[in-house]
């Protein structure tokens, strides 16, 4: 046991000993590099202060010390000679440099400028070209609607023409919105008929109305029915019996051929509306003073001379 302690102490000892060593040989290598930063700091002042010959050649004559004082001074101002020579051809250099970077730059902004003026000449002509040819779509689309609308009213026309003559009715117009208006009101007049005949003429009115009203639904169906739209067909068999259309407008032509039914015929127009029960309807008035759309037919020859005049 006394043997490891002692050995253990020895060792320990050694360790001691080796970092002195080491402490005591950074001690003077912190000494050395104390001493050179005093002497660099030294150093630098001097040279700061220009007392450079004063301070390390005290060993030399006054002669010897204006002679090397005036060299240097010739080797300074020479070299300040210089040095303002090369300033003068550095700021000539820069002023030639900023007077060509000057003319790119207005060369660059010009070219820029006609390359914009351009693109917007161009954008402006295409968006004309473009509004031109909208316009142009538009006008031809409006003109073919009016076209289509024409076309579909001439054959509303027709159709209203056969389906009267089918009935037996003679075809004629009918006064109707602001005509038929100023016609109550002329015969609304003083002078004019008695209030009993306006009163009829009246009823009258409104019962043409209902009946126009109807029939123009019924048309508008038939319309919808020859575009392939799907209506009812309620009472299609019953108004009209198979081929009683063909007969009066006669078969389909080819260019018409979308429009009619698979039998090639163009398919009959319901007159009365789907809604109204089956069977014979009296619209008032005895027998024979009637017509086929429930007008008076004594009232009708009245308001027609009446409308004449």
């Amino acid at each position: 046991m006394e043997n490891g302690d002692t050995s253990d102490a020895a060792r320990l000892w050694a360790l001691l000993s080796e970092l002195m060593e080491q402490t005591n040989q950074h001690r003077q290598f912190s000494a050395q590099l104390h001493s050179q930063a005093s002497d660099i700091k030294t150093q630098a002042i001097h040279t700061q202060t220009g007392f450079v010959l004063r301070r390390f050649n005290l060993d030399k004559t006054k002669e010897e010390y204006d002679n090397e004082l005036e060299r240097m001074n010739v080797s300074i101002a020479a070299e300040n000679v210089a040095l303002q020579n090369d300033n003068k051809q550095l700021n000539a250099l820069i002023r030639e440099y900023e007077s060509t970077l000057e003319t790119l730059m207005d060369q660059f902004r010009n070219r820029a400028h006609e390359i914009q003026e351009h693109e917007l000449s161009l954008i402006r002509h295409y968006e004309s070209q473009l509004l031109e040819r909208e316009d142009e779509a538009l006008n031809e689309a409006l003109a073919a609607s009016s076209s289509t609308s024409n076309t579909l009213t001439q054959i509303s026309q027709l159709l209203r023409q056969t389906l009267r003559a089918m009935q037996g009715e003679d075809y004629e117009e009918q006064p109707v919105g602001d005509e038929y208006a100023e016609f109550l009101a002329d015969t609304t007049a003083p002078g004019a008929e008695s209030p009993e005949w306006d009163a009829v003429a009246r009823a009258d009115w409104a019962l043409e109305r209902e009946c126009e009203l109807a029939r123009l639904e019924d048309e508008n169906r038939m319309l919808r029915r020859l575009l392939g739209e799907q209506v009812e067909e309620a009472h299609d068999a019953e108004l009209f019996p198979p081929g009683a259309l063909d007969t009066a407008m006669g078969p389909v032509r080819e260019g018409e051929r979308g429009m009619a039914g698979e039998d090639g015929r163009m398919s009959a127009m319901p007159t009365l509306r789907a809604s109204r029960p089956p069977g014979p309807h009296m619209l008032g008035g005895p027998k024979g003073t009637v017509g086929p759309f429930g007008s008076y037919k004594r009232m009708r020859a009245g308001l027609s001379a009446n409308m004449g005049m």
